[in-house]
């Protein structure tokens, strides 16, 4: 965590399972201790399917439930698109580096 914003790594697949139950289990945990600024770093993600997707939308959805922000940072081509065809790039912001996002 970095100056109020917690720093959540994902890499590899973002799949039904493992990945999304991670990603769900550190949302609720760092809601939980009132941590309302978060940023995505998913440069290393290689693999988002429809359950990933869902997972962020229900994670952007219960941090602005809670007054806060979550900002993705170093999404691939690829990932970007499915962002792009799904309309998840619309419910958040989407930066090129973590540097950029926590600026």
């Amino acid at each position: 965590m970095d100056s109020g914003v917690a720093v959540i790594t994902i890499s590899g697949r973002l799949a039904l399972g493992g990945e999304t139950e991670k990603l769900d289990a550190a949302v609720g945990k760092l809601l939980a201790q009132d941590i309302k600024s978060f940023v995505l770093d998913i440069s290393g993600l290689d693999y988002v399917d429809s359950s990933g997707v869902g997972m962020l939308v229900s994670c952007v959805t219960r941090i602005k439930k809670a007054d806060g922000t979550m900002k993705v940072a170093g999404a691939n081509p690829r990932i970007r698109r499915i962002f792009s065809m799904t309309g998840v790039e619309s419910m958040m912001s989407l930066y090129d580096t973590v540097a950029a996002a926590t600026a």
